[in-house]
């Protein structure tokens, strides 16, 4: 994806200000120039958009704008006033958003359009219309935005395209199709997306009455009367796919523990059922193992609390970088598991060990001295469901905490210990 933002704004108090939000706010690489002769060197291979000053002093009547659109950067304008004949005109000539410079408002939205720009470089969408004309000017439109857009001609062909790419984040879908109108397929994808899972924004430029109400009814998120402004159409599939963002965001939070970012209990189970019927279906090998931080009431005796906290998101940043693969999660207090696959028998346990090891070996801070031990039931997961191989690989752990800490257990070496008992 690309990172770099270009900014043409001879105001340095404007430039200075944007430069520097951009980069606290979003991360990405800022060039700013103050006239339209230093930019001669960039092109559209290495921007993601440009903001241009519509007045520069090298270019006082929007030149800056031609220029950089000619070599094929997306460009927003920056202007302090604009009439509505140079909107329209600049909005048909192809540029993406204008920004008025006439507050810090205005401003924020310029940061909001960019970042919202740097999302839509992995965002599908598609558009559904039997009109050629209609369907490439809309999908023309999109592309501005960067998005990735699909086009189908009818109902059928588009539910063909949500089979083949299921990443397809938003539909835009015509009334007048052949066999299916734009209702009646609605009404079909909800019966397998649900509104949190695909925006859909129903188009028309029919004068029937209540058409927007009987897709809305439908389960469309949003209606849209043709012909439509290319603001409009951009503002309208903003704020449904922050609205698809926004969803995901909590429900992100609810499934993963606030203090170490891993997943929750009850979401590991939940997508752990998913991604262990999946494996065994397709005869993938995978382990399992719980793992408990030793002596964590001591830590937090010895250090207080705060470094307590400390230990469990030192183990958690570890496990993600070690086990990328992995579905993670704290079950609660020390307590943490791992569903890993591709991985069993003497692979799975070196795996583990290794890690114990790195954790031995890795203090907590420069400033803290403290080494994390921990113990760990590790298993091979065969003919058991997961519930079952979850209580297995506690059970290892107990094993393996009640023989000294700080060591991994296996079928293998319980086997061993009880021999060497006899």
């Amino acid at each position: 994806m690309k990172q770099k933002i270009l900014i043409v704004e001879d105001s340095l108090t404007i430039r200075r200000m944007l430069t520097q939000a951009l980069r606290q706010q979003t991360e990405l690489e800022v060039d700013a120039f103050e006239t339209l002769g230093e930019t001669r060197h960039c092109n559209g291979e290495d921007y993601l958009v440009a903001l241009v000053d519509l007045t520069l002093p090298d270019a006082p009547s929007g030149e800056a704008v031609t220029v950089l659109m000619e070599r094929k950067l997306p460009v927003v304008i920056l202007t302090a006033d604009i009439s509505e004949e140079k909107r329209a005109h600049w909005l048909e000539a192809g540029v993406l958003d204008y920004v008025m410079k006439d507050s810090r408002h205005s401003l924020q939205y310029a940061i909001g359009l960019v970042h919202r720009l740097y999302l839509n470089q992995q965002i599908e969408v598609l558009v559904v219309d039997d009109s050629v004309t209609a369907r490439h000017r809309t999908a023309t439109q999109l592309r501005r935005q960067l998005l990735n857009v699909h086009e189908a001609c009818h109902a059928q062909e588009a539910l063909v395209m949500m089979r083949d790419h299921p990443q397809i984040r938003l539909l835009l879908i015509d009334y007048h199709m052949p066999k299916i109108d734009g209702i009646s397929l609605v009404r079909r994808l909800r019966e397998r997306y649900n509104k949190q899972q695909l925006a859909i924004i129903g188009i028309s430029g029919s004068d029937k009455t209540g058409l927007s109400a009987r897709y809305l009814k439908q389960g469309a998120n949003d209606f849209l009367n043709q012909p439509f402004e290319p603001e409009e159409l951009q503002c309208r599939v903003s704020h449904n796919l922050e609205a698809l963002e926004h969803f995901e965001r909590i429900q992100d939070a609810a499934n993963r523990d606030h203090l170490t970012t891993l997943y929750n209990r009850r979401y590991w189970f939940s997508e752990g059922q998913k991604w262990f019927d999946e494996l065994k279906e397709q005869n993938v090998p995978m382990g399992i193992c719980m793992i408990d931080v030793d002596h964590f009431k001591q830590i937090n005796d010895t250090w207080g609390h705060d470094v307590g906290d400390q230990v469990l998101r030192h183990l958690s940043q570890q496990l993600k970088k070690f086990f990328p693969d992995a579905l993670l999660a704290r079950f609660g207090g020390e307590e943490f598991a791992l569903m890993l696959p591709r991985f069993t028998g003497c692979a799975l346990s070196n795996r583990i060990e290794e890690f114990r090891l790195h954790m031995r070996d890795l203090p907590l801070s420069k400033d803290t001295p403290l080494f994390v031990k921990a113990s760990y039931g590790v298993l091979s997961v065969d003919n058991m469901g997961l519930s079952e191989a979850l209580c297995e690989a506690d059970r290892l752990l107990y094993i393996a905490k009640t023989t000294g800490r700080d060591k991994i257990m296996t079928h293998e070496l319980e086997a061993a210990a009880v021999a060497g008992a006899a």
